[in-house]
């Protein structure tokens, strides 16, 4: 009997299967629009396995083969249950304020531990040297996730005196991209790594001799430019009301960076640190005054 979504199928039984299948489980939920529309040579060099594994995962998920597999994962992305409602609809029973906390919180915590478990310690090392190095650090990303990252970002290591900005307009990247120099950073944050703004700007600023970073899911295009690939293996969410993990995965690592940029900082710079949160303190408890 088919399933009524491939996607959470997928996801349920990835770990039992065997390991060229799981690497391509893997690269499906990393990245479910190319899994959609590559054929399966591509699929087979994106996962690192043959072809014939490629078939055998397909019919290790029920499906008959390559196209069929195809078709439903196309029809279980565009049409499955929402999150929010999905387990509770099954059953036939309403749902429930603490079961749906307790299955974002669920989703939250396996998305973040299973980036993290991705994330290589050596590569996380060298993008804290740069980064606690640099001259200025631009942050891009677009869009609504990886955007809202890239601001934040910018403003976790203005608090550690570093000259840090972000930039969300396509216009924008592109033109502070061509101002950087040797000693600067270019920080690329994309999920898919499929933005052309992004990738483009990342391209200009490696060509002006910056250092380049990227926060970004493993085997994407992005993760191929970049000097500095931060690779995490967070399917994107594929239900119009899934939780953000991967936003929360991004943030996870920026906290992270910062924390590690932090603890190389001197004496002179902490102390310029807490009488900077010192002054913001003391204003916003004079506004709540008045």
């Amino acid at each position: 009997m088919p399933v009524s979504n491939l996607i959470h199928h997928i996801r349920n039984v990835a770990e039992s299967l065997r390991p060229a299948e799981r690497k391509v489980a893997e690269m499906v939920l990393a990245d479910i629009d190319f899994a959609m529309r590559a054929s399966i040579t591509e699929l087979a060099l994106r996962a690192d396995v043959s072809e014939p594994s490629v078939t055998r995962f397909c019919r290790a998920v029920g499906a008959h083969g390559l196209r069929d597999f195809k078709m439903r994962l196309a029809q279980s992305a565009a049409g499955g249950v929402p999150f929010s409602a999905a387990d509770d609809a099954a059953s036939g029973e309403p749902a429930q304020m603490g079961s749906l906390l307790d299955k974002v919180a669920d989703a939250v915590v396996q998305g973040v531990m299973h980036a993290r478990a991705s994330l290589d310690p050596a590569v996380f090392e060298a993008a804290v040297a740069a980064l606690g190095s640099a001259r200025r650090v631009y942050f891009f990303g677009v869009g609504a996730g990886s955007g809202l990252v890239a601001n934040d970002a910018a403003l976790r290591f203005l608090r550690l005196d570093v000259a840090a900005s972000a930039f969300t307009d396509a216009h924008l990247q592109r033109l502070y991209a061509g101002l950087l120099e040797p000693g600067d950073v270019a920080f690329a944050i994309s999920q898919s790594g499929r933005s052309v703004e992004v990738n483009e700007s990342i391209q200009i600023a490696k060509e002006r001799g910056a250092t380049t970073i990227a926060l970004t899911n493993a085997g994407s295009r992005l993760a191929w430019v970049v000097d500095i690939p931060l690779l995490l293996r967070v399917p994107a969410a594929d239900e119009p009301h899934a939780p953000g993990v991967p936003r929360i995965a991004h943030l996870t690592v920026i906290d992270a960076l910062a924390l590690g940029v932090s603890l190389g900082l001197g004496p002179k710079t902490l102390a310029k640190m807490r009488d900077a949160q010192a002054r913001s303190d003391s204003d916003s408890a004079g506004e709540v005054k008045a």
